[in-house]
């Protein structure tokens, strides 16, 4: 979360309209987060970016995946550290994970599969096979 919001300074390559000078400029961009949703999705950008701006298909040369280890917490992620509004009941942002989609492969393609639970219980989704995920 502390990645999320921290600032990025936007290079000639990917600039912002300033509708104020009507030009396109290099800026400052900041994310935060001002309210909580009841369900929150997170979606992690796994990819850097080459020299082409936009490649749909290929082998991957315009880019590199980040197949990092990511650590989250399963149960019990605090949100409300995280939230500017000083209106809403920090202590009501406590969030359960219970569902992670993953992607096997490179950024030409690949296979994707889940893991979500039901109950208490955890299954893996790969195409038309559900497994149960045995306990540790």
């Amino acid at each position: 979360m502390d990645e999320f919001k921290k600032s990025e300074i936007l290079d000639e390559n990917n600039t912002w309209y300033c509708s104020k000078c009507k030009e396109h400029v290099q800026a400052i961009k900041k994310l935060e987060i001002y309210k909580a949703p009841p369900i929150i999705i997170i979606n992690l950008k796994r990819f850097k970016q080459g020299k082409a701006r936009f490649v749909m298909f290929g082998n991957g040369a315009m880019g590199s995946k980040n197949d990092e280890d990511v650590e989250f917490p399963i149960n019990g992620f605090d949100l409300g550290k995280h939230v500017l509004g000083t209106y809403v009941n920090k202590e009501n942002m406590i969030y359960d994970c219970y569902a992670v989609s993953n992607h096997f492969g490179g950024m030409g393609g690949g296979h994707y599969t889940a893991f979500c639970k039901n109950g208490d219980k955890w299954y893996e989704f790969d195409d038309s096979r559900v497994s149960r995920i045995p306990e540790n």
